[in-house]
């Protein structure tokens, strides 16, 4: 029987283990992380603005996982040691015959201590928590900062406006951004856009800037800027786990492992979702929920057929598209290949989530608040 080891269980790691405990190859098939839950991110800023329930976007490993050739191991993977065929954990190491790696991807706090800290990641369902409950002391705060003027940026400033509108909060709210515009890789129309519908809702953005300074809840931003009693977001980026750091193979500056056509960048090991670096024509594969369930369903299919004795097959990715939620429904997007503005997209973008969230009981507490809340 081959043992299989797939580190993660996010839409990559998930997605791979459906695949491989669908087939029948004669495969024992462990799963590892280091929680006990798989979040759903691309909703979590609208747990602020929308005031979705957190616990509708985690879904319990053990339940999305039990099929009798697939044991779920709740233990960090510290290591994998190529040589022997193991992965280790803090507690044991456990040997395997094939790996996939989907461990996804982290904050990147840059080495900033105070950002660990002070500041507020958004990048997991107990993070979502942590900041709702911040916000419960109301009068606590009367700026709020966003560092970062990626997709998640964009999306917090926006949740963080209809939240204080919500509840009648004069608040001012940046985007801090060190790049000179936001959004950088997207088309020059989609920058334009959400930049004229960010400071229609009053949002200000900063760019070409940087947090020089966190005492608690004291920041100065470039341009000796000073906000008080302010909350800071810190969403200027991810990297991967730490364990991926250590590995002896080739990656990016992000620290995703860089995989060949294959999905493959080991004999016998593949990587798939946010830790993969994938190319294609010179460019790179964003990091997008479409793209780690494909991969992560490719890299196990090509187990099979190594497994099986027949020929790897190339990973060729088919884009859908992608949207830029923002939470007063004037989103912006490319859906196959056309230009999409306003109600559209925001709708879209629920239904693609909907569609995509674990558990039947999630769906419906998920369109139950988004029916609640309009």
């Amino acid at each position: 029987m081959h043992k299989i080891i797939i580190i993660g269980a996010g839409f990559a790691g998930l997605s791979a283990a459906k695949r491989l405990s669908g087939s029948n190859s004669g495969l024992r098939i462990t799963l590892f992380d280091k929680k006990d839950s798989s979040d759903f991110l691309p909703l979590l800023p609208d747990t602020i603005g929308r005031r979705i329930n957190p616990d509708f976007l985690a879904g319990k490993i053990s339940d999305l996982s039990g099929k009798e050739n697939l044991d779920f191991i709740k233990e960090e993977v510290i290591a994998v040691d190529f040589e022997s065929r193991q992965v280790v954990t803090s507690n044991s190491s456990y040997a395997y015959d094939f790996l996939v790696i989907a461990s996804g991807s982290q904050t990147n706090f840059f080495a900033n201590q105070e950002a660990q800290n002070h500041a507020y990641a958004l990048n997991s369902v107990d993070d979502a928590k942590r900041i709702l409950n911040a916000l419960q002391e109301e009068s606590k705060f009367d700026n709020f900062v966003i560092c970062g003027g990626g997709y998640t940026g964009i999306e917090a400033a926006s949740n963080i406006r209809l939240y204080c509108q919500k509840k009648g909060i004069t608040a001012k709210i940046v985007i801090v951004e060190r790049a000179p515009e936001i959004l950088a890789p997207l088309p020059g129309w989609m920058k334009s856009y959400v930049r004229a519908n960010l400071e229609s809702m009053g949002i200000e953005i900063l760019v070409n800037s940087v947090i020089e300074g966190i005492q608690e809840s004291r920041l100065a931003v470039s341009g000796n800027r000073i906000f008080e009693k302010a909350m800071l977001f810190w969403v200027p980026g991810v990297r991967s786990a730490d364990f991926i750091q250590k590995l002896p193979v080739e990656k990016n500056p992000q620290g995703r492992i860089v995989v060949d056509e294959y999905l493959k960048f080991k004999e016998d090991c593949f990587c798939a979702g946010d830790t993969a670096f994938f190319t294609k024509k010179g460019g790179s594969l964003r990091m997008a929920v479409q793209f780690a369930i494909a991969e992560g369903d490719h890299a196990a299919l090509n187990i099979i057929r190594r497994i099986k004795n027949l020929p790897l097959k190339k990973f060729i990715p088919r884009d859908l598209g992608y949207i830029i939620p923002m939470a007063n429904n004037k989103s912006c997007g490319v859906v196959f290949g056309f230009n999409l503005k306003g109600v559209l997209p925001t709708l879209l973008h629920f239904i693609m989530c909907t569609y995509r969230l674990s558990g039947l009981s999630n769906k419906i507490g998920l369109v139950g608040n988004l029916t609640k809340e309009g």
